[in-house]
Formats: C-alpha cells, structure tokens, sequence
C-alpha cells in the first residue's frame, strides 16, 4: 500500500507544499484541487474545507513561496 503524505496533521500546509511539488514535477496546467487532494491522500472534497478553489491554492502557495524566500 502507498504511504500518504498526510497524516492528521496540518492539512492546509500539505497542500500547499504538495501543490508546489506538482507544478514543480508536471507544470501548473496539470495542478487541481482534486489532483493535489488524491496525492496527499485525503478526499476530493478536503481541501475546499481550506480553498474556496485552485486559484485560492495557488493564491496561498505564491504567498508561501514569498514567505520562504523572504526567511532565505
């Protein structure tokens, strides 16, 4: 069985980061909500307890990037 990435732990931050890692991998015209839920092992509904939709994903992961490269 594959090991999931997420765990009863912060779900918002593991989307993000594994939203990230997609666009990273195959680009950003392969990121949905549904993808990025599936990789992190949770259903396809779970992450709009966190985003309203993709743009608000990704609206969050360039305000993470931002925050990282300003700590850097």
């Amino acid at each position: 069985m594959q090991e999931k990435p997420y765990h009863h732990g912060n779900l918002r931050h593991s989307l993000i980061e594994v939203g990230i890692s997609l666009i990273h991998k195959e680009g950003v015209e392969h990121l949905s909500l549904r993808r990025v839920a599936s990789l992190c092992g949770v259903s396809q509904a779970a992450p709009y307890a966190h985003f309203a939709n993709k743009e608000a994903l990704l609206d969050a992961m360039r305000a993470y990037a931002t925050e990282r490269f300003a700590q850097a």
